[in-house]
């Protein structure tokens, strides 16, 4: 998440219900929780410099700022545990979660700063963390094979969230399937694209128009019997 200032405004009571919002709390990381994220960030080979921790504005969520470089701590650096949510967002590592900042985001910073002085926005905020997420499980090293899983699935469900389906390259479909690539190294970093999306709802079915139960509901051509790459 790329921010300035942002305040997380959930009640201890609601987060059960809200999925993807991780660990919650306003209290301050401690000194051995501080270390538990340094560790995190010499795994995946970060500028330790550049992470800031309980800094008073962020101090319960993580994210970074394109205008000064720095990525903030805060306590949903941790993955939630308490309600076990399946929510890829909740799920994901330490790891996952700064390499999504550092790599995902600040891989981008440029664009960012061109934004900002210009008073524009070049990728919407829903698309920029798609692109973070998936860009971070491509390029970011010391993440396992679940972290990156977790990295795609959640740019797939923030995609779902805007009524969006991801058009999926040869590195999705491997980190989620577990399907070969062709032509290229496998279970290493590949290169940053851009990431294709169709809306979800102009592939809907014609359900509602069938005038029998009996008939055969009408889905999008596939062509040529090749696999549309679509993920849902």
């Amino acid at each position: 998440m790329v921010s300035n200032v942002f305040e997380l405004a959930i009640s201890p009571a609601s987060k059960e219900m809200s999925n993807g919002m991780r660990m919650y709390g306003n209290n301050p990381l401690t000194k051995e929780e501080i270390g538990i994220v340094k560790k995190a960030i010499a795994e995946i080979e970060a500028d330790e410099s550049v992470f800031v921790f309980n800094d008073e504005n962020h101090l319960s969520h993580t994210c970074y700022n394109s205008r000064n470089d720095i990525v903030y701590i805060g306590r949903n650096i941790f993955p939630d545990t308490k309600y076990g949510s399946t929510h890829p967002r909740d799920m994901m590592s330490i790891r996952a979660v700064l390499a999504h900042e550092y790599y995902g985001h600040r891989t981008f910073r440029d664009e960012y700063l061109d934004d900002l002085f210009s008073n524009r926005t070049t990728t919407p905020e829903w698309q920029d963390e798609c692109r973070a997420s998936i860009t971070a499980a491509k390029i970011a090293p010391g993440l396992t094979q679940m972290d990156r899983y977790h990295l795609v699935q959640d740019a797939v469900r923030r995609a779902e969230e805007y009524g969006q389906w991801i058009k999926t390259d040869g590195f999705m479909k491997e980190v989620l399937y577990g399907c070969p690539r062709e032509n290229e190294d496998r279970g290493i970093s590949s290169r940053i694209q851009v990431i294709e999306y169709v809306s979800a709802e102009s592939q809907e079915r014609d359900d509602g128009k069938r005038s029998s139960p009996n008939q055969m509901p009408k889905v999008r051509e596939r062509g040529n019997g090749e696999d549309s790459g679509f993920v849902r």
